[in-house]
């Protein structure tokens, strides 16, 4: 690790609230987030209300006055006190790291990334260290409510996929029409990725719809600021039977396309293997759990049982056609979900090699290419720091990017906070004239590449 980086000393100031209140990170911290934690004493008020267990009944109040306590103290700018033990194995890092880097910091003097990763650990551990309630997903509601409401849409979409794998199949040696169709799944991905119900909490299902029907149409993609797509194709081409891991970020619609991107890369032979990277708890609203990600292939799987009205007769055969195909994958190890502590740790990424040594040892070297979905991962990847937009992002990524060992790194992100790297000058300066919340507005993107091991490309 470079001396001149650690967690609380980096070559670049970190994002922080702005004491004037202008800036992205100010918002997210005096309005946004609170309106989450807000959703979630409700939505649990909600589920205690139908507990028949007295016990239980008690022990939920309880858990809400923590969490009233928890906004309280975010909004009066205390001190992030240390984390209680909830037997998950990670309290000892993340207390130590806070005693560490920031044992006097407050909500506002504290780097966005700090803060907000040190909230949703704290939410799932009052509700890991209760007796009634520690397998209860505070998000669950929510994740599945926007999924159910888009499963014609999803029909649709699966229905294109299955279709367009075929044809893939039974032309692969067409190299051109290989490389379109990875396009179109690639972005497709990237696309996902603006279903953050983080960002957009009150996103309804028209909404919902409306902007699927962006993703699959393809109009967003003159909004990808820095596209790294054909290099990175050049590296998965050549793939005969590879591993391809993705670190996953939110549930429902671009778990969907996170999916079927994996799909289409195990069907045609470039992956003979694919890891799903998930979170062990609840974690930033809509990030996938395991229980999310087998829940999406049995909805895929039975979808009378989530709801199938108004979907075409042939889309809802593709879809429980894929639904199996995946449950076969998972059953015979082509596909694998795992859910390391690292992911909802308070390191970011540059300390795989170090403090996540075994996920990137045993896992991640593994890999040909990893995968990195979403915002949050993104932010990780080269943390929140005012960093001059045109460094490359390769130089943003540390140890992970010139360990000798490095699979490729992919970072598909749609752009909700305002730090990022690798965007042309003259590109940043006609966006900022456009619309001066590019960044944090999630409606622009980034596919971008790290070779790792695959130098050259």
């Amino acid at each position: 690790m470079s001396p001149e980086f650690t967690p609380s000393s980096t070559p670049f100031k970190p994002l922080t609230a702005a004491r004037d209140g202008s800036n992205f990170t100010y918002e997210s911290l005096h309005n946004r987030v609170p309106h989450i934690l807000t959703d979630v004493i409700n939505d649990f008020y909600a589920s205690i209300q139908k507990s028949t267990s007295p016990a239980a009944i008690s022990e939920g109040k309880a858990l809400t006055s923590q969490l009233s306590q928890l906004k309280h103290e975010m909004v009066t700018d205390k001190v992030l006190s240390p984390l209680d033990d909830d037997k998950v194995g990670d309290i000892d890092v993340w207390n130590h790291w806070l005693g560490l880097y920031f044992p006097t910091a407050t909500w506002y003097t504290t780097p966005f990334l700090t803060w907000e990763t040190y909230l949703y650990r704290r939410i799932a551990s009052i509700f890991k260290r209760s007796e009634h309630w520690s397998r209860h997903d505070f998000f669950a509601m929510k994740k599945e409510a926007t999924f159910k409401a888009s499963m014609v849409a999803v029909a649709k979409l699966c229905s294109r996929v299955d279709a367009l794998t075929r044809d893939s199949l039974a032309d692969s040696e067409n190299k051109t029409k290989m490389h379109l169709a990875f396009v179109e799944m690639l972005q497709a991905s990237l696309w996902g990725n603006q279903t953050d119900l983080s960002m957009f909490p009150d996103l309804n299902s028209e909404a919902l719809e409306e902007m699927q029907a962006r993703i699959s149409s393809g109009e967003n993609n003159s909004k990808i600021v820095a596209n790294d797509t054909d290099r990175i194709w050049k590296i998965v081409s050549q793939l005969q039977g590879g591993r391809i891991d993705i670190v996953l970020d939110n549930s429902g619609f671009e778990l969907l396309q996170d999916v079927l991107l994996a799909h289409w890369l195990v069907s045609l032979g470039y992956a003979q293997k694919v890891v799903f990277h998930s979170k062990r708890i609840p974690w930033y609203v809509s990030d996938v759990t395991n229980e999310d990600f087998f829940w999406l292939v049995r909805a895929a799987q039975t979808p009378s049982l989530i709801g199938t009205k108004g979907m075409a007769t042939e889309d809802e055969a593709a879809l429980v056609s894929l639904g199996n195909q995946w449950s076969q994958f998972l059953a015979d190890g082509t596909w694998e979900v795992k859910d390391e502590l690292f992911w909802t740790g308070p390191y970011g990424f540059r300390y795989l090699p170090t403090e996540g040594k075994d996920v990137w040892d045993n896992e991640l070297i593994k890999a040909d290419l990893v995968i990195f979905k979403g915002d949050l991962n993104y932010r990780k990847l080269i943390y929140d720091l005012e960093w001059p937009i045109s460094t490359p992002f390769v130089d943003a990524l540390g140890d992970i990017a010139t360990d000798p060992r490095a699979p490729a790194i992919v970072a598909l992100r749609t752009s909700k906070c305002d730090t990022i790297t690798g965007v042309d000058p003259d590109r940043a300066k006609e966006l900022f004239a456009k619309q001066k919340d590019w960044m944090y507005s999630g409606q622009y993107g980034v596919i971008q590449l790290s070779p790792g091991r695959w130098q050259g490309v």
